[in-house]
């Protein structure tokens, strides 16, 4: 088998074989590169921006519409938080 050129090899970062460097899927491992991220990660981080949020509310007043408005804005920042911490390239394991 031919080896590719070595300005177009790279090392996985899961089990350090070579692999290319536009590879999606490492053929020894199965880990593949991921952008952003993933369904898990954006719902664990809005679910606890929301409840931290709504916690605080009532720790400051009794249950009102702020708590609910506090909620929803510990919805979207936790959206946004998971956006701009798993936002860049990276490569998951199986």
């Amino acid at each position: 088998m031919m080896e590719p050129l070595s300005s177009a090899v790279t090392i996985c970062p899961v089990c350090r074989q070579k692999i290319r460097s536009t590879a999606e899927h490492c053929p020894n491992c199965g880990a593949e590169r991921h952008f952003g991220p993933r369904l898990i990660e954006s719902g664990i981080c809005a679910f606890a921006g929301m409840v931290i949020l709504a916690a605080i509310s009532r720790l400051l007043m009794p249950m009102s519409l702020w708590t609910i408005i506090f909620a929803v804005v510990g919805l979207c920042a936790g959206f946004l938080f998971s956006h701009n911490r798993f936002g860049g390239d990276r490569w998951l394991g199986r």
